[in-house]
């Protein structure tokens, strides 16, 4: 009977042009649609992964977004690299490099913690957030391949043929890393999203205003702030932070 009902409510709904929405999915669906719209407008034909952990981000583009066209996923923890592999063998459009980007190549330790989404070449520090206290510890550190966007990029490109690509990162402390091994390259990303901190979980990590800072400086414009996580006094942790490439911006509006 309960079925019955949703189900009359929900079309009852939509016949006025209304979705009904659980308000657990709303900041997930937010987020979708300002994707959506964002690559849409700027033409985006690849979406690059980094931090891509076990796939959730893919996910997301797909079942949410709507994206339908290649994703390249930078996995540096080897079970997750043997993970994404596998499940990259269902979506002939999903990429995976098995090494992680920063500002230089080389090679560098990774601690990967027992809640294994908090992995990070940066040492822990739950001083702040105590609910991090048992799962944003190491449990082991594995030396990992690094390389810059700036040298890889042009290969990829001229593997995949994207000329637009749209930047996400996600690598607990390290985005700024990335961001300095892609000097040359940054220009031609059309829009990017970075994980900004409010409430430093590691040591030594940038804070968001650092990390805005940087982009806008190099010619990248706000779109959008999506919290990521919340401490027990619902203090802002962690946020996406969406940016425009300015430039791209003003010759898409301008087309």
């Amino acid at each position: 009977m309960l079925k019955i009902v949703k189900d009359c409510v929900l079309k009852v709904s939509r016949s006025f042009g209304y979705d009904i929405v659980p308000l657990r999915e709303m900041k997930e669906r937010d987020f979708a649609l300002h994707l959506r719209a964002l690559l849409n407008f700027l033409k985006v034909d690849c979406v690059l992964d980094v931090g891509a952990n076990v796939g959730q981000y893919h996910d997301f583009l797909r079942d949410k977004v709507l994206y339908d066209g290649p994703i390249v996923s930078f996995e540096p923890v080897s079970r997750h690299v043997d993970f994404l592999r596998e499940r990259a063998r269902t979506d002939g459009g999903w990429h995976i490099e098995g090494y992680a980007l920063g500002a230089k190549d080389g090679n560098l330790p990774i601690n990967v913690m027992v809640s294994d989404q908090f992995s990070s070449f940066l040492q822990p520090d739950n001083s702040r957030v105590r609910a991090y206290d048992g799962l944003n510890v190491p449990c082991h550190v594995e030396n990992v391949l690094v390389r810059t966007l700036d040298v890889v990029m042009p290969v990829l490109q001229q593997k995949l043929g994207f000329q637009r690509p749209y930047l996400k990162l996600d690598t607990q402390g390290f985005d700024i890393e990335v961001l300095q091994g892609a000097r040359d390259s940054l220009a031609e990303v059309r829009a990017l999203q970075t994980e900004a901190s409010v409430i430093g979980i590691y040591k030594g990590m940038p804070g968001y205003m650092d990390t805005i800072r940087y982009l806008d400086e190099r010619g990248f414009d706000i779109t959008g702030f999506y919290p990521v996580s919340r401490d027990s006094s619902l203090r802002l942790v962690e946020f996406d932070c969406v940016m425009i490439n300015r430039a791209a911006a003003a010759v898409q509006a301008a087309a």
